[in-house]
């Protein structure tokens, strides 16, 4: 019952989201359009932005299931095409006061995708986890600073165009980075 609960304040969160910025939804909002009390959503969240981060991860884990080299544009493309789905929404949360919160969930997020990627990528090589950190904290930014770019000019590019680009960009980064560090 606590993951129904959670999901259907994050239903009602993402509602909210559609009308209002982040930054002016009130916990009231949240429990009136579905309907609990305030008392329900403390017992789950300390705050909005505690909901809102459970919200990214439940949609972050869906879509980035499988981390590997193989598909990684997949994965990246799917992220892509659910901010661009949920374009009110994003808009919403990234012109708030609170870009910053949204910019580190989605900075872990993708970090996290990416170091799984650059480990085992790494196999069988001995590279310090310092290297693999930092390869994986590179892209991250970069992929990061692209997203925000293109929420910044209204998502009008097609993801699956961005995503092609930067294919071309990384394909063999991983392996030749992580060779050059290989002790």
């Amino acid at each position: 019952m606590t993951t129904d609960t959670k999901n259907v304040l994050r239903d009602s969160l993402c509602a909210a989201l559609h009308h209002k910025t982040i930054d002016k939804i009130t916990i009231k909002d949240v429990v009136s359009e579905c309907n609990l009390t305030r008392q329900t959503f403390y017992n789950h969240f300390a705050d909005i932005y505690d909901l809102v981060e459970y919200s990214a991860s439940q949609v972050a884990d869906k879509v980035l299931k499988t981390a590997d080299y193989e598909n990684w544009q997949a994965g990246f493309y799917q992220v892509m095409v659910l901010i661009q789905k949920n374009q009110r929404l994003t808009k919403n949360v990234y012109l708030s006061v609170y870009r910053d919160v949204m910019h580190k969930y989605i900075y872990e997020v993708i970090y996290n995708y990416i170091i799984e990627i650059v480990e085992s990528q790494a196999k069988g090589m001995h590279v310090d986890q310092s290297h693999k950190n930092f390869i994986a904290h590179f892209y991250s930014l970069a992929f990061i600073s692209i997203i925000f770019e293109w929420v910044r000019n209204d998502m009008k590019e097609d993801p699956k165009d961005i995503v092609d680009q930067i294919s071309v960009l990384v394909q063999g980064d991983f392996q030749k980075a992580l060779r050059k560090y290989a002790q």
